[in-house]
């Protein structure tokens, strides 16, 4: 790799580190903003996947950065936001955590 290739490589990795910062940062806020009260409930595959689409969209995630972000593959995202029945659920929680979404809350 020539000094100019590496140097570009450099400076969009370091973008994406900030994008990311900047994602997590967000997250905590609105984890601190949001009432403790506001869960909602899922009843179908399909809300869930919904709801973790529409969560990625909130936060302004496209699915690239979101593939980054969790190492799930775009085509895995798509199939999770559309029928999450269809991938294991350790992706579902890794990408759920990712978004800010508590899957579960002491009842």
């Amino acid at each position: 790799m020539n000094e100019n290739t590496l140097a570009s490589v450099t400076w969009k990795l370091q973008a994406l580190s900030e994008e990311l910062n900047h994602v997590r940062q967000s997250l905590l806020n609105h984890e601190a903003a949001a009432p403790s009260g506001s869960a909602q409930a899922i009843e179908t595959p399909a809300e869930l996947g919904a709801l973790l689409n529409d969560r990625r969209k909130q936060l302004g995630i496209g699915l690239a950065m979101l593939e980054l972000q969790t190492g799930v593959s775009v085509s895995t995202l798509k199939r999770l936001f559309k029928d999450p029945e269809q991938v294991k659920f350790g992706t579902v929680l890794n990408v759920a955590r990712a978004l800010g979404v508590k899957l579960c809350t002491a009842v």
